[in-house]
């Protein structure tokens, strides 16, 4: 099978195409972003929870997946605010 490009490998291929850096910047936001929520107990335990939380539901129906998606966005959000 294939391997699948990553947010990183698309960043890079579009900045090449567009000849703009800002697809790059934005992913440097996100793994930054990505970086802080491991490198903080509270925000990875928040983060794990929710992943676990989607995971464990039965399709993005389910109240208890949109809430877990809810907090990853919240989780995320907190994170890109650390780090810019």
């Amino acid at each position: 099978m294939p391997k699948q490009p990553d947010h990183k490998d698309e960043a890079l291929a579009t900045a090449i195409q567009d000849g703009k850096i800002g697809h790059l910047q934005s992913w440097l936001t996100h793994w930054h972003a990505q970086v802080e929520i491991e490198a903080r107990p509270d925000l990875s335990a928040r983060h794990h929870a929710a992943l676990a939380s989607v995971h464990g539901t039965t399709g993005k129906n389910d109240p208890a997946c949109r809430h877990g998606m809810t907090e990853l966005a919240a989780v995320e959000d907190e994170a890109v605010r650390a780090v810019s």
